[in-house]
């Protein structure tokens, strides 16, 4: 420490340090990367690098548009602004899964609460054919009634006999031009941060744009099915909407893994010319599953995760997340 304090100079008469000074500083700077390493590793930037990626590229024999990649970004902690993009997102799933809507209404609800500007920006809706069950019947219309925020498709519900077909070519109908920018497919038990898909959102094309977790991204999974956005949550540009609702190539293949035949729709059309790949920040949950391109660990800056398919998934999700935070005390609640 005395060979330090006399190279740095700061021995001299009449200077302002001292020895006990510099002492306390490089303990200042040592609790200051114990602090963030150990006590709050989640909220370290390069966890984001640790966390894993993809390691395989696209089949080098794929048919390829080019692929802007989604930015590797921390989001900010304070309320967002006005993205400046207008989304609708329908989240697909069945009439007697009341629990899962009631979840989502939630977690959705409180982050358009941190984020008010999004209210304007983003429509979350709820999607499934027509309702079969006397007793759904009467459940889902007092939803309606009360959440206005469901979306009844004239078939019988299915996943992959023509619901994304239908969901794409009712919003054309029932929502005028300029009402939104994208619409996004997505499925209940994928989680999305609103405010980190519209940041993403708001620098892609308007137009001939096609958004999500692009696969193949190696040559073990889907390999060599040509280029497409996984169903985990995939978004048109309107003008693609319009196109899809009014195509002959779509209107006749739809049933099929829905998200690989709207690729194929798009493919086989030389539609989509701008493409913008979520990996590494799309993904599905991890848990005790080898890690690959399209599944691994947390990260700061998701923007979506798919696979939670039970509440324990879910709760582990929402927690690292910080999703409760803002849960102000209370002498009413007593919780771990």
């Amino acid at each position: 420490m005395s060979s330090l304090y006399k190279q740095l100079g700061l021995g001299a008469a009449g200077s302002p340090l001292t020895a006990s000074h510099l002492l306390m500083l490089v303990l200042g700077a040592g609790f200051l990367a114990f602090t963030v390493f150990v006590v709050h590793p989640n909220d370290f930037r390069l966890q984001s690098f640790f966390s894993g990626g993809c390691p395989g590229s696209p089949p080098h024999d794929a048919v390829l548009l080019p692929v802007k990649h989604a930015d590797a970004t921390t989001p900010a902690k304070a309320p967002v602004e006005h993205p400046g993009v207008r989304v609708l997102i329908g989240i697909q799933t069945m009439p007697g899964k009341y629990e899962r809507r009631h979840l989502l209404r939630t977690v959705y609800a409180l982050q358009l609460q941190e984020h008010p500007a999004l209210a304007g920006a983003v429509d979350v809706r709820f999607v499934f054919c027509n309702v079969t069950s006397a007793v759904d019947a009467v459940l889902v219309a007092l939803e309606i009634m009360r959440y206005g925020d469901i979306i009844v498709l004239n078939c019988a519900e299915n996943m992959d006999g023509g619901k994304t077909y239908d969901f794409f070519a009712t919003a054309a109908r029932a929502f005028p031009d300029g009402a939104y920018d994208y619409v996004m497919k997505a499925d209940d038990d994928t989680y999305l941060r609103l405010p980190a898909l519209a940041a993403w959102m708001a620098g892609a094309a308007r137009e001939d744009a096609y958004l999500g977790l692009q696969m193949p991204c190696d040559r073990e999974n889907f390999y060599p099915f040509p280029p497409f956005m996984s169903g985990m949550g995939y978004a048109l540009s309107w003008d693609l909407v319009r196109w899809v609702a009014r195509s002959e190539v779509s209107r006749r293949d739809r049933v099929g893994p829905e998200d690989m035949w709207t690729g194929r729709w798009l493919n086989v059309a030389g539609k989509a010319k701008n493409r913008y790949d979520g990996a590494p920040r799309m993904y599905n949950y991890l848990g005790s599953s080898p890690a690959n391109c399209f599944r691994h660990g947390f990260r700061p800056d998701t923007i979506a995760v798919h696979m939670l398919k039970d509440a324990g998934r879910w709760a582990e999700t929402l927690a690292y997340f910080n999703a409760t935070a803002a849960l102000p005390p209370s002498g009413l609640y007593h919780l771990p």
